[in-house]
């Protein structure tokens, strides 16, 4: 039933749009109506598709760059203080170092390909992950954790049957930060460079004051993060079912 207001919420908010536009005979140019979205949605499917792939693409692969090189320098961080004092003033720099400032430095060092883009993404995703993952990993009852100890279990034991675990909510909180970013980061790229891609297209679009494609790019990169994040959640629920955070989205 709650499942229903966040719709019936988007439905009101596309019948008063419509209507505004209609009333007020706003010019396409300045803003097109959600049917003729749709319209575009539909008529352009094929090339719209094809681009939203490709920028999927660039999302997804940056993304687990990012989470993969921060899952292992936060082990090692959480493991050893010299690591996490080392690292953290680097991490704090590239996070509040702006993407679009580097954007086009990336694309000038590595071509415009894929990898560019992928490190775009993966810079962006990077910081949250691997804040989130040290701190999990010290979340860990220290009681727990002396327990095992006095059993002689051995710290990799422990690392993978409790601290780990003890990591995945905080883990998970981060992922559904990144993946936002991980998207913005993807369209950033294409912004510099590339020939494909919403990012692309919205730039064309915007270009040549094609609204109602520009409007069609944004639902398409609202529905890919929509979806990728439920996806999340839906890993979370199994994964760590016994946790209190879960069944909240």
């Amino acid at each position: 039933m709650y499942r229903l207001i966040p719709i019936s919420l988007v439905l009101l908010i596309l019948v008063i749009w419509q209507l505004v536009i209609q009333v007020g005979d706003v010019p396409v140019y300045l803003m097109p109506s959600p049917d003729r979205i749709f319209i575009t949605l539909v008529t352009d499917s094929s090339s719209l598709i094809e681009d939203l792939a490709y920028t999927s693409i660039e999302a997804a692969g940056g993304l687990m760059v990012g989470v993969a090189v921060a899952i292992i320098v936060g082990l090692f961080s959480a493991r050893f203080a010299l690591v996490e004092t080392t690292v953290m003033p680097l991490a704090v720099f590239v996070k509040v170092t702006p993407v679009l400032a580097i954007a086009p430095l990336f694309a000038i060092w590595f071509g415009f390909g894929f990898f560019p883009r992928f490190l775009i993404v993966a810079v962006v995703t990077f910081f949250p992950i691997l804040v989130n993952t040290i701190a999990g990993l010290k979340s860990t009852s220290i009681p727990i954790t002396e327990y095992f100890e006095s059993l002689g279990v051995s710290k990799w034991e422990i690392l993978m049957k409790i601290r780990i675990p003890y990591s995945l909510p905080y883990l998970f909180a981060a992922l559904k930060v990144s993946i936002p970013l991980s998207i913005i980061g993807a369209v950033i790229g294409e912004w510099f460079g590339s020939s494909k891609g919403l990012g692309n297209l919205i730039m064309v679009s915007h270009g040549n004051l094609d609204t109602e494609t520009l409007f069609a790019c944004i639902f398409l990169l609202a529905m890919l993060g929509v979806i990728a994040t439920a996806a999340v959640v839906i890993i979370e629920r199994r994964l760590i079912f016994w946790h209190p955070s879960v069944g909240t989205f």
